[in-house]
């Protein structure tokens, strides 16, 4: 339950202002791999550090796009108040993750959703009911989106109606010999508690069927994920499996007699919600285990996530308990849900020593800071079994739940009666605390058996939280009942000692009846603490018995309540969209509205708001006020009629505006953007407000009104600072706007690309990328004219085939020329990292494939291959090269331990490519070799590249037969040497063309050959610290007409 208050910092928009028009946007599913169709039917694009948004068929809406915590996301302006009001996940408008996830369109043909629903949108289709937990997953084909989006926002179905929340089917991930006597299960064992008679599922990634350890252990299995069957292809859950209820001769599990439920939840791609769900209904109803381990989490959100919903509400109706690891950030704050929900006991981990362990996820929880984990387990190098009959070392708090897990079903043998809230409690209570260790590590302590099985006395609850509002000094006191149950058959006396700066108890000892229970009062006093968190601990003996109970409080800051009245330009009470922030901090409060009001709650501090109105009638307004929060509730009147409204103006009679505006405002860590729908006479509205530190960008994008394909593209941008303009009117002259004169080459007949590009608002903010209504027939030009004043960055898309520079700063008057895709593409160190830390090597790359001109980064996820890591001839590791794309490093990605000491190494990357639009650089290859020994920090790998920049080509990247062309060559990195070789017979043979050093590099006189074909190149180079790259492009460029350039046509021979 993460709080609201999350940093946010917006991305510049104004890309509907200038995307293609719907009719140009490819189907759902038929998209490249960074576009993802939102709900809404509504898609976006990535591509690099920019994104564009294609609105869904007949959409007019206006769109926002926001930067939380490193995300981007596109809220169209219609879902903006269901997501405020808590009824539609964001993580619906979450394109970074939806396409980490690979929720994208290439990879993806549906919109996976969980609906706590009566009704369902026509267009979706029921994949699993989930009664138990009272939700359906549902999945809306992605050309149905749109339909959907209807249904969700009218008649009977409509969410708030039919529908109470609609979230994504998001992923969750697995939380990544000693170990069981450390916890004291061997003394269980000798008393013949081994967890015999108790079933406990495991909901993970399947397990060995064939693993002698687990030979007679699994009752049940199913398969809720979408691998086709049981089998566990990670080893993450059989080594959980087994730390439960293995039976091996040399590692035994905790409970060895337990009878364990696989459920197999996820694999390679993850963890899809839908199917926890349907496990965790499967295991508690079905099944009826006792206890379920789920060594899994994701991100915690300030609501109820469905697995939260369903670990409380199975919890209580069945019993069973939900043994939950806590996660692996290693931060404050960071515990991952489901192991924030109540009702989950949440487990972090400690090392043999008892030490807490760096990776383990901190509380407080996120909302009400109480206190989570609950208790700690053995998670550090853990030992347990494999898939294929072996053992592997795995440590993370996934390895220190199963130890509690199979701690619970010992102790459920004992005590068969107990709820799974009191196997919670018992466990808590006998918990070993670790010296140093705070509540917010450790909860109560590490977890003990021995102790939990002998101990008479258990306290309940096993936690007690209070969470005070800032009210005055004299309203800060709770009380809450502490009971102790006596399990044996006489009575027992229990002292009572409380360790926190505001608990107080009604006595300090107690006496508790054979077989009863005796409570006392605990009082919980902060009336003269100051605004923070306050863990601590009540402790209870009686003879050798420690109970340990988790208790505390959190004093919110001094806070009072603000009261926001809307009124649109008709007068009329508005539904907004209202944000307050905090721009020291970026922290964001969202409004939700009824009947034109909105409230929220905020610490005493320097506040803003910022208003957006979309009023179909009357346009889009924009607002902006100061809010000081001091010493009383406040009141704040919103009146979109004070906006004036915005004009931009520009002295080219032949150009005329291309579609409607885009908005970006940006102050201290917090921004936001938004744009207007495809009708270029939408109007906006700005209402002025003075403010220091805010600044304001407006940008509209003019084409010529006659000329189609239009020549030019003037791309206008009102940037000011100060506040919101009283005048926000921006007369734009030629004369002094900057001009760009593009060509753009073809590497294949009938090739067409889109350009794209935009201004830099905030350095640390991706861009909003405008292109013309259409792509562009190849070779082509288009000139630019843009605002001065700002940093330009520009793109170049060919189908898969992106390519984009590092952005030009532009000046009044100042006329610069450009050429992109021109031959050679092939490797630059842009594209490539590396890097040692330790014993560990890192190499990603973002693909081979960028062109000449200085600053380009390119990357055609169309292309396949592999990054290969050698020593001695010995493969150490090797990964597939595909779906390499400029924003995501991590798809292309080799990593490998090494051995400390120095030796030679060989990296290979080879990719290939057979793509409509380009019949050049069909197959790259780059081999480094390089000496490398352990590390003490980071350390880059030395990694070269060759850069061609042929003189003399074409527009179609071709050169005459028979003649010369001068090849300037560049190598990036430290080199010393250049070896330079052609072939005409791509790669076939190859022949020594001699290389010349000059100032900037090396120069070549290729002669080519007298009949029609390509020119392969190879080079070596050898650097200044014994390193050498072999870098060989099969058809680096053509020799001859224009037939040739067959598109999708590739090498004959593959690489050596």
């Amino acid at each position: 339950m993460t709080l609201r208050n999350a940093l946010m910092a917006a991305l510049l928009a104004g890309a509907a202002a200038a995307t293609p028009t719907p009719s140009s946007a490819a189907p759902a599913g038929t998209g490249t791999s960074n576009s993802v169709t939102l709900i809404t039917g509504d898609r976006v694009m990535v591509a690099g550090n920019g994104f564009r948004v294609v609105p869904g068929p007949g959409r007019q809406v206006d769109f926002t796009s926001q930067r939380r915590q490193g995300h981007l996301y596109v809220i169209p302006s219609d879902a903006r108040t269901l997501v405020a009001g808590g009824m539609l996940d964001r993580r619906l408008f979450d394109v970074t993750q939806l396409l980490a996830w690979r929720y994208d369109d290439a990879r993806r043909s549906d919109i996976p959703l969980i609906a706590q629903s009566a009704q369902m949108p026509a267009a979706a289709r029921q994949a699993r009911q989930l009664a138990g937990a009272g939700m359906t997953t549902l999945r809306v084909p992605k050309e149905s989106a749109g339909q959907a989006w209807k249904d969700l926002t009218s008649g009977a179905r409509a969410l708030g109606t039919g529908n109470t929340k609609l979230w994504l089917d998001g992923r969750r991930s697995f939380d990544l010999d000693q170990s069981v006597k450390q916890i004291g299960a061997t003394t269980a064992w000798e008393l013949g508690l081994t967890g015999k008679g108790v079933t406990v599922a495991v909901l993970d990634s399947g397990y060995d069927p064939d693993h002698p350890d687990l030979k007679g252990a699994v009752a049940y299995e199913r398969n809720f994920s979408e691998d086709p069957d049981i089998r566990d292809t990670l080893g993450h859950g059989t080594h959980i499996a087994s730390t439960v209820a293995g039976a091996g001769q040399k590692y035994r599990g905790v409970a060895p007699d337990a009878k364990l439920a696989i459920g197999k939840v996820g694999g390679e791609d993850g963890i899809a919600d839908s199917a926890v769900l349907a496990g965790m209904e499967w295991a508690a109803l079905e099944v009826k285990a006792k206890i379920v381990n789920m060594s899994l989490g994701g991100p915690d959100t300030l609501e109820l996530d469905p697995l939260e919903e369903a670990v409380n509400s199975l919890s209580e109706r069945t019993g069973t308990l939900f043994v939950v690891s806590a996660g692996n950030s290693g931060r404050p704050g960071t515990i991952s849900s489901p192991g924030s929900a109540d009702a989950a006991l949440t487990v972090g981990a400690v090392d043999r020593s008892d030490r807490i362990a760096d990776f383990s996820s901190r509380g407080p929880r996120q909302g009400d800071h109480a206190i989570k984990p609950d208790i700690t387990a053995p998670g550090v190098d853990i030992v347990a079994a494999a898939p294929g009959g072996a053992y592997q070392t795995l440590s993370g708090t996934s390895m220190a739940a199963p130890h509690v897990t199979g701690a619970a079903a010992i102790l459920a043998q004992k005590h068969p009666e107990w709820t799974g809230q009191q196997l919670k409690a018992a466990l808590i209570g006998s918990a070993a605390p670790s010296a140093g260790a705070t509540p917010y590590q450790q909860g109560t302590g590490r977890v003990d058996v021995a102790r939990a099985v002998d101990q008479q006395i258990v306290a309940l609850p096993g936690d007690l939280w209070a969470t005070f509002p800032w009210n005055g000094q004299g309203e800060r006191v709770a009380t809450r009942t502490l009971t102790y149950a006596n399990t044996a058959d006489t009575p027992a006396t229990v002292d009572l000692a409380a360790d926190g700066e505001m608990l107080k108890l009604s006595t300090k000892r107690l006496e508790v009846p054979a077989n009863g229970e005796a409570s006392l009062t605990l009082t919980v006093d902060a009336r003269q603490k100051a605004p923070g968190d306050y863990p601590g601990v009540v402790t209870a003996r009686s003879g050798q018995s420690v109970i340990r109970t988790s208790a505390g409080a959190y004093v919110e800051p001094e806070s009072y309540n603000l009261t926001v009245s809307v009124v649109g330009r008709d007068g009329n009470p508005a539904q907004p969209y209202v944000e307050l922030y905090d721009p020291k901090t970026g922290a964001v409060h969202e409004l939700a509205f009824q009947d034109g009001i909105g409230k929220a709650r905020l610490p005493v501090g320097e506040w803003n708001l910022y208003a957006d109105f979309s009023e179909r009638a009357y346009g889009k307004t924009v607002a902006h006020t100061a809010v000081r929060i001091a010493d009383r509730d406040q009141q704040v009147v919103v009146d979109a009629r004070k906006g004036n409204p915005a004009r931009v103006t520009l002295d080219d009679p032949s150009a005329a505006p291309a579609r409607g505006h885009s908005l970006s405002l940006s102050h201290g860590a917090w921004g936001i953007a938004s744009w207007s729908s495809e009708d270029p006479n939408t109007r906006l509205f700005i209402v002025p407000a003075r403010q220091e530190g805010l600044r304001y960008l407006l940008r509209t994008i003019w084409f010529s009104k006659d000329a189609v394909p239009s020549p030019y593209l003037y791309d206008l941008a009102d940037h000011r600072a100060g506040g919101l303009p009283e005048d926000p009117t921006y007369a734009a002259r030629q004369k002094d706007l900057a001009a760009v004169s593009a060509t753009f080459r073809a590497s294949a007949t009938a090739a067409t690309g889109l350009p794209l590009s935009g201004p830099r608002f905030r350095d640390d903010w991706p861009v909003s990328l405008a292109s013309p209504p259409q792509d562009l027939d190849l070779p082509g030009t288009l000139t630019y004219y843009r605002t001065p004043g700002l940093t330009w960055d520009s793109m170049l898309e060919l189908g898969t085939y992106t390519l984009a520079d590092d952005g030009q700063a532009m000046k009044p008057g100042q006329h610069t020329r450009q050429t992109w895709n021109a031959a050679v593409t092939g490797p630059a160190t842009a594209g490539i990292r590396g890097s040692r830390t330790g014993d560990t090597l890192t190499f990603s790359t973002v693909g081979l494939f960028t062109d000449p001109a200085p600053g380009r980064v390119g990357a055609d996820a169309a292309a396949t291959g592999t990054a290969t890591l050698s020593r001695n001839g010995h493969v150490l590791a090797e990964v597939p090269l595909a779906g390499c794309a400029l924003d995501r490093w991590e798809s292309c990605r080799l990593q490998a331990a090494l051995p400390a000491e120095s030796s030679l190494y060989t990296l290979r990357a080879s990719m290939r490519r057979q793509v409509p639009g380009s019949a050049l650089s069909t197959a790259v290859e780059s081999v480094w070799t390089f000496r490398s020994a352990r590390t003490e920090t980071e350390r880059p790998l030395p990694l070269m590249a060759v850069r061609y920049a042929p003189r003399g080509l074409d527009d179609l990247n071709r050169a005459t037969p028979g003649s010369l062309t001068e090849l300037p060559i560049k190598v990036e990195g430290v080199p010393s040497t250049l070896k330079l070789e052609l072939s005409s017979d791509d790669g076939t043979s190859w022949r020594t063309i001699p290389a010349q050093r000059t100032a900037t590099g090396w120069t070549a006189t290729i002669p080519n050959p007298r009949t029609p074909g390509f020119a392969s190149l190879r080079a070596t180079a050898h650097g200044t610290s014994g390193t050498t790259l072999t870098q060989t492009i099969i058809r680096a460029y053509a020799v001859g007409p224009a037939s040739h350039l067959t598109p999708g046509s590739s090498a004959a021979r593959p690489l050596a």
